[in-house]
């Protein structure tokens, strides 16, 4: 399915929002173990002071990588977007090199559940990565047309 440079933006920004956005739920919810705020059910105990300090944590590291790292890529691969022909592959919003970083990005997940890491350390982990690339996909909402590329001729 080819589709245009503007729906390549449009792809890049909607796959870091939803998969920054469910890295945050699956974060908090490794923090807090599936109970929300509102839940005091002593059999279960109460979220602590280190799930708070943790989610603080994962949202400053978030913030800092979704508004000071995260846009730099976007811009290099908004860029790399422009040069795409008018119609191309869907595949092809993200490199080959960026694919490849997501698989290893997946796989570094998968593996430190597999090895048993504590719930508090995933939970941050997964809330920082969240919360950076939800910040960070609005760099793809803000990159200016990539409709027409006109010279413009001062007059």
């Amino acid at each position: 399915m080819e589709v245009s440079r503007d729906t390549h933006l449009k792809l890049a920004f909607l796959l870091w929002a939803l998969v920054g956005t469910g890295l945050l739920i699956a974060g908090g919810i490794f923090l807090f173990g599936g109970r929300t705020m509102s839940e005091l059910d002593p059999a279960r105990g109460t979220p602590g002071i280190a799930e708070g300090i943790g989610l603080l944590i994962a949202l400053i590291i978030g913030f800092a990588k979704g508004n000071f790292v995260l846009p730099k890529i976007a811009k290099k691969n908004i860029a790399r977007i422009e040069q795409l022909p008018e119609k191309s592959p869907f595949y092809m919003t993200f490199s080959v090199k960026s694919w490849l970083l997501i698989l290893v990005m997946i796989l570094i997940g998968r593996t430190i559940r597999f090895f048993g890491a504590p719930a508090l350390v995933i939970g941050v982990i997964y809330a920082a990565v969240g919360f950076a690339l939800a910040l960070g996909s609005r760099s793809y909402l803000v990159a200016p047309s990539v409709g027409t590329m006109e010279k413009k001729i001062p007059s």
